[in-house]
């Protein structure tokens, strides 16, 4: 493995100079040495002794981590949800939310005027529009008057 920064997640894969970390175990890099090892820490704030970058790994964060740090209603709401960064709503999921949302088609004929005129502004077309291209607080505005 490559040095990475401080902070990153690694996973113990080997112990090639006799370190105390449990193989398979999940730690923070805590503090890089010149010689090519560096000191890690476990999620309890226990600091561990010098690791080699060969006998390591850089790991995100598993969905084992993410069971065992978040409440049952916030696990339920990301299972709606594809992906792991940049989260879009699985397609069975927002096809129920679209067809369930009695003022839906309302509140897009509000805002399609603001979003064709921020597009004409812009020079986007409707296909690259992004939302973070209009003014948010007009949005929520016209949400709130539903």
């Amino acid at each position: 493995m490559t040095p990475v920064s401080i902070g990153t997640r690694i996973q113990v894969l080997a112990n090639s100079n006799s370190h105390h970390y449990r193989i398979g175990s999940i730690h923070r890099v805590l503090q890089v040495d010149s010689d090519g090892s560096f000191r890690a820490i476990d999620d309890q704030g226990i600091e561990g002794d010098y690791l080699k970058w060969r006998d390591c790994q850089a790991v995100g964060l598993g969905w084992d981590w993410i069971r065992g740090h978040l409440d049952a209603h916030s696990l339920e709401l990301l299972s709606a949800f594809d992906g792991l960064q940049n989260l879009r709503l699985r397609e069975s999921v927002e096809s129920k939310v679209i067809t369930s949302s009695p003022t839906l088609a309302e509140t897009i004929l509000k805002i399609l005027p603001e979003v064709e005129e921020a597009n004409e502004l812009h020079g986007s077309t409707p296909e690259g529009s992004n939302l973070d291209d209009f003014d948010d607080d007009a949005i929520q505005q016209l949400l709130a008057d539903d």
